[in-house]
């Protein structure tokens, strides 16, 4: 299951897609089998609020995995890695 958290840091993000591959056992290290950057590229999403002349306020940035389910798993399964 994909987690639906925001998190406070892009790391964070990442570990919870990890996580999630991890989850059903079949795959036990995620960064050995699939391009875990390119992944998160795709469905990591920076989110921040800003003040009214335009500036990002620092202490409002967090990061959320922006994808329902089956988007997540065709995301994965694309950035497979070859040479298993």
């Amino acid at each position: 299951m994909i987690d639906t958290t925001t998190f406070s840091t892009r790391s964070e993000a990442i570990a919870s897609i990890t996580d999630a591959i991890e989850a059903g056992g079949a795959v036990t290290d995620a960064s050995a089998e699939f391009d875990i950057d390119a992944i998160a590229d795709e469905l990591v999403t920076e989110h921040a609020d800003e003040t009214p002349e335009g500036a990002t306020i620092a202490s409002s940035i967090n990061f959320f995995i922006d994808a329902d389910e089956d988007t997540f798993w065709a995301t994965v399964t694309a950035h497979e890695l070859d040479g298993k």
